[in-house]
């Protein structure tokens, strides 16, 4: 974004009075970053021109030309010790077919990627699960979202972009939220008791009391685990930061239970197929291995937990991903009416009541009788 800007202050002249002051200036994007050149000598008309030599010299610059191919591979050399290399390579692999190895990026305009991203809504997914049968938003959002990374690079810092293309993204539905239901949750941990899979029970306990993403869990190894301080220390997350975990009891207790060796990883053999034939045994509708994460997220709201403390348990990035939990918390929403209601309402109210009626009370909160 350019523009001309107009900056005045005052400072005091030689005879010690104020005096205002005047000057004229420009701001310009160039690279990722806000140029911005001021001097007192000019007028209006004069950073305006100021400003018209400076984009036409930024237009003018050299750009290396490259092709979707070189910049693959560069992106990927950069982001060598991203924790989801393997799926942008994945992305990548399958944006270069689509576009051409030899398509220069240049090419690459914003209505180009709107005819890819509306060519992507009507193609079928082979992904479970998937109630459309179409690719979600999601998804196409996840590509659109590398190649704009991408286009960022290639200009900012590789020289590869004269101007970097608008990528618009598609509006995504709001994240599926599934939890169990007390009857349900002793049922399942009951089906993973009997598992021939005899650490099946750990780890759904593991996923359940902590919240912990499904990699996390897996990847669980000894010295992660702490038992004099009760905490598991999770140093490579999903957002790249360390975070820390308090063990309630019970995961305490089936740990520590944990027969063998304690090094290495706590978990000999993959628990996926054996913990959705459990939640199948336990006569349980559309409940995945994460839903555990939002089992363990929603009944900690449930129960009085606080949003910004739930935010740090599961370790996201920004506060938007927590607020998805929000409107579970016990009177939330019966507390911000009560704080506005106005005390004169309330008494005209009660002039205007009809003689001998009852007002119904105000239903008590529901208690949740289920401990973790």
């Amino acid at each position: 974004m350019a523009s001309v800007i107009k900056r005045t202050w005052t400072s005091r002249g030689p005879t010690g009075h104020k005096v205002r002051k005047v000057a004229w200036g420009y701001t310009l994007q160039v690279r990722g970053r806000q140029e911005r050149k001021f001097s007192g000598e000019w007028t209006e008309e004069e950073a305006r021109t100021e400003l018209a030599k400076r984009i036409l010299a930024k237009d003018t610059a050299k750009v290396t030309p490259t092709t979707l191919a070189q910049a693959a591979d560069r992106y990927l050399q950069a982001k060598a010790r991203k924790r989801s290399l393997a799926e942008d390579r994945r992305m990548l692999k399958h944006l270069v077919a689509r576009f051409g190895a030899e398509t220069r990026l240049s090419a690459l305009t914003s209505e180009v990627i709107s005819q890819y991203r509306d060519e992507r809504l009507s193609q079928p997914s082979t992904r479970r699960g998937n109630d459309t049968g179409f690719l979600s938003p999601c998804t196409i959002n996840r590509e659109l979202a590398l190649l704009s990374h991408l286009f960022r690079l290639a200009h900012d810092e590789w020289n590869a972009l004269a101007e970097v293309p608008r990528v618009r993204r598609l509006e995504e539905p709001q994240g599926r939220l599934r939890w169990l239901a007390p009857d349900e949750e002793a049922r399942l941990l009951s089906e993973c008791r009997r598992s021939r899979n005899a650490q099946l029970y750990a780890i759904s306990v593991l996923a359940l009391e902590t919240g912990m993403r499904q990699g996390e869990v897996f990847g669980l190894t000894w010295e992660r685990v702490d038992f004099s301080r009760g905490v598991i220390q999770l140093e490579v997350t999903k957002a790249g930061r360390r975070r820390e975990i308090p063990m309630r009891q019970v995961v305490n207790d089936v740990l520590a239970e944990l027969p063998g060796v304690r090094q290495g990883r706590f978990w000999t053999r993959s628990a996926r197929h054996a913990f959705e034939a459990a939640v199948v045994r336990a006569r349980i509708d559309n409940f995945r291995f994460h839903d555990c994460r939002h089992h363990f997220a929603s009944w900690f709201i449930m129960r009085g937990g606080s949003l910004a403390a739930l935010k740090a348990l599961l370790g996201h990035s920004n506060f938007q991903m927590t607020l998805r939990y929000a409107h579970l918390a016990p009177d939330h929403l019966r507390a911000e009416m009560l704080k506005t209601e106005s005390a004169a309402d309330s008494a005209a109210h009660s002039q205007h009541k009809v003689p001998g009626t009852v007002l119904p009370a105000t239903p008590p909160l529901v208690k949740i009788g289920v401990t973790i």
